[in-house]
């Protein structure tokens, strides 16, 4: 074993014994009651997820493993699932931190989408985008419909049940992860085709993905309930796509504004625009994630600011609240439910997985790609979380007969993907050789 490897390979032991203490600790002090003080429970458990993600990433990283992996799963362990110092009430309470997180994530994603630079791979991006949803689209509802007989969700139902929950399924199916895409690739300070690939595609996605769910919402109400008048929830999914832009243009000339009058308290600014973000999107029921992105592409893009230092200040102040929102993901992870659907959920990741590899592939070669975007690429698409989950838990509230089960079974697979995305899309990076290269140029 080389001199480096031997000293990854010891501060990762050194640090999860740092862990092992902390968490000892953390146990003895759960059993003191810190009621009498006001808010002390909310600060005490944001203090246990700061302090334990942050050297859960740390043993992460020094085992060639993404930060964001690290997170993830020590959110896992103090979670419900396995130790239980959180509870699912109290990983309730911290949901508001999370909505930050993603918003902050999402500008910064949003800003790192710089047309000029972009310019010799519209064709790419869009190509890799039409051809990966296509064939999501049709393995993944094909899967559902062949596996008709041995889903939960659909065992012993009508054939128009079949045939709209299979619609509706491949639809969520498309949707990938932007945070976790903008975090591994900031964390690991990449930068290069592959890294722009993913970036791009992967916003694409999400604007898309929200649009074919409100296409796919209107053609199962066709086939489950003809005779219901649903055109109200339709057509509140495609106006939030478009209230969520507009909202973000707003947010993002007030940005521009600041920048270029005022431009002090950069990190103060941006956690108070992140904010003010995550209170509009609540008040006005907007896409938060859509919003924040399209204020991020505005200030880069649309406006004569130099947002380069914004996109700085956005970086300085995420990294605490990426440990946040990437552990309080691994303890909504129950594995009680992926245990309960396992085979089918594993068998449909592992067809959503080759579909996305086919169509990045075929995208690629249709959209002349580089060879490293067509082969490498795909591993970082894997990753799903909140968008995914609050699609299915509205067709739950809309279909209760059925909706309730495919919302568990949802969850089970978005705690595969929650687990395994980071892992995949760092070894994207790694075999494009594109990690550290933010870092060097």
């Amino acid at each position: 074993m080389s001199g480096h490897g031997e000293r990854d390979w010891r501060g990762a032991l050194s640090r999860g014994l740092a862990l092992a203490v902390l968490l000892f600790a953390i146990w003895v002090l759960r059993g003191i009651d810190p009621a009498p003080i006001p808010g002390a429970p909310e600060t005490l458990n944001l203090g246990i997820l700061l302090l334990t993600a942050f050297i859960g990433g740390q043993v992460a990283n020094r085992l060639g493993l993404s930060r964001v992996t690290g997170y993830i799963l020590v959110g896992l362990v103090i979670g419900p699932s396995v130790l239980g110092f959180l509870s699912d009430a109290e990983v309730a309470d911290l949901r508001p931190f999370s909505g930050l997180a993603i918003a902050l994530i999402a500008v910064t994603a949003g800003g790192e989408l710089n047309l000029r630079r972009l310019r010799g791979s519209y064709r790419s991006l869009v190509s890799i985008t039409l051809v990966q949803t296509a064939t999501i689209l049709f393995l993944v509802g094909g899967s559902v419909i062949l596996l008709r007989d041995y889903l939960p969700f659909i065992e012993g139902r009508p054939w128009n049940v079949v045939v709209a929950v299979a619609i509706v399924f491949a639809a969520i199916a498309v949707a990938s992860s932007p945070s976790v895409a903008i975090a591994v690739i900031t964390d690991t300070k990449s930068k290069g085709p592959v890294s722009t690939t993913v970036l791009g595609v992967t916003v694409l996605k999400d604007v898309l993905v929200i649009i074919l769910f409100a296409i796919a919402l209107s053609a199962t109400y066709s086939l489950v309930e003809p005779d219901a008048a649903r055109e109200g929830v339709v057509a509140d999914l495609v106006h939030e796509v478009g209230g969520s832009m507009v909202g973000g243009v707003v947010v993002g000339l007030v940005i521009a504004a600041y920048l270029r009058l005022v431009n002090q308290h950069l990190v103060l600014f941006t956690i108070a625009m992140a904010w003010i973000m995550v209170e509009i999107a609540a008040i006005l029921h907007l896409e938060l994630l859509l919003m924040a992105l399209t204020a991020g592409f505005a200030v880069e893009n649309l406006l004569p600011v130099e947002g380069t230092r914004f996109v700085d200040a956005l970086e300085a102040a995420s990294l605490p609240l990426y440990a946040v929102f990437f552990s309080l993901a691994g303890a909504a992870v129950h594995l009680q439910e992926l245990a309960a659907v396992w085979v089918w959920a594993f068998l449909l990741v592992g067809v959503r997985a080759l579909a996305i590899f086919l169509g990045t592939n075929l995208g690629g070669r249709i959209g002349g790609s580089p060879d490293t975007v067509r082969q490498t690429s795909w591993s970082a698409f894997i990753s799903q979380a909140g968008v995914a989950l609050g699609m299915a838990e509205l067709l739950s509230r809309e279909f209760p007969t059925w909706g309730a089960e495919l919302y568990g079974f949802f969850v089970g697979m978005v705690a595969v993907h929650e687990l395994i995305g980071p892992v995949m899309a760092k070894w994207s990076l790694d075999r494009a050789g594109e990690v550290g290269a933010a870092a060097e140029s």
